[in-house]
């Protein structure tokens, strides 16, 4: 189970840009319990181990394990069952995890505050595939990759711009 950046060549790199602030979004991704409203193939999403309450991101932070389900895109109607845990965690510029389910997976979400007050959002994935897959299957599970941690971003981005724009209540 990766537990720091992987020597090898990511699979998938995505990056957009957020008008709400680095911090807002920092937090919003190491808070896992958040996966279904930006990852639709994300479901029954449940923390079962705290990170350190005294550590950077408290109870989301390094050392918090949460458990899913996660759709099968090449199953209708099937999801398998996948364990997350926070691997490190920067306020406001990096929230790392390690995954384990059909695949292993190692990511780094990496944040860079912007003056204007929004910031940029690069993700990064390591997705550790069999041995003697052939290149067009290897290319096929990074293209999906891409476009699966593309469209987490994007709805991610919707998610915190709209509660942004939302009138407040009093």
């Amino acid at each position: 189970m990766p537990t720091a950046t992987p020597d090898a060549a990511p699979t998938a790199v995505a990056t957009e840009r957020f008008s709400v602030p680095a911090d807002a979004v920092w937090s919003y991704r190491l808070d896992f319990a958040n996966l279904p409203e930006y990852n639709p193939d994300v479901s029954g999403v449940e923390r079962v181990h705290d990170g350190a309450d005294n550590g950077v991101g408290g109870l989301c932070g390094p050392g918090a394990r949460y458990t899913f389900r996660l759709a099968d895109a090449r199953q209708p109607g099937v999801s398998h069952p996948v364990e997350l845990w926070t691997v490190d965690a920067v306020q406001p510029t990096l929230v790392a995890a390690g995954m384990a389910g059909g695949s292993e997976a190692y990511e780094e979400f990496v944040v860079h505050p912007h003056e204007d007050g929004g910031c940029e959002a690069i993700l990064t994935l390591w997705v550790t595939l069999p041995d003697g897959l052939s290149d067009d299957t290897v290319a096929a599970a990074s293209a999906g990759s891409l476009a699966q941690i593309t469209k987490e971003l994007r709805l991610m981005k919707e998610v915190l711009e709209s509660r942004a724009a939302a009138p407040t209540g009093g």
